[in-house]
């Protein structure tokens, strides 16, 4: 997905596990992390979503590619989810791709999680825009 702000700007927002709610939800909820860096957890309560927590897996700014987990939580209906977000630069803009596997979680259809998950990829896409663009 195209996104109108440059990809140096998204990436100070996105590599900032820690700060998620700041941008994703308007500060809407609590957070508290545990650790730093590559393996910390940031765990969360969200209003609409309720308590959960993701581990940072993977965190490369040469590539602008974060990739976190869900530790807890059934966000979206999954028990389990795998993501990883890569940004690339496009003369001003930027592309975001996300990518995601999950598990349903028990009583929960794929298809109807994998369409939560992709509504989520564009909501936080939109909020990652407005965001930047406040700035």
């Amino acid at each position: 997905r195209q996104l109108s702000i440059p990809a140096a700007a998204a990436w100070a927002v996105l590599e900032d596990f820690p700060g998620f709610l700041k941008w994703a939800t308007g500060g809407q909820g609590s957070i508290e992390t545990e650790g730093t860096g590559v393996g910390m957890i940031r765990h969360m309560d969200i209003p609409g979503t309720g308590k959960m927590a993701e581990r940072l897996d993977q965190l490369d700014a040469a590539n602008m590619t974060i990739g976190y987990s869900l530790v807890y939580g059934n966000p979206a209906g999954m028990s389990e989810y795998h993501a990883v977000v890569r940004l690339s630069d496009a003369a001003g803009s930027c592309k975001v791709d996300w990518h995601g596997e999950f598990v349903p979680a028990q009583g929960q259809d794929a298809d109807t999680v994998a369409d939560n998950l992709e509504a989520a990829y564009h909501g936080m896409s939109d909020a990652l825009v407005a965001y930047v663009a406040q700035g």
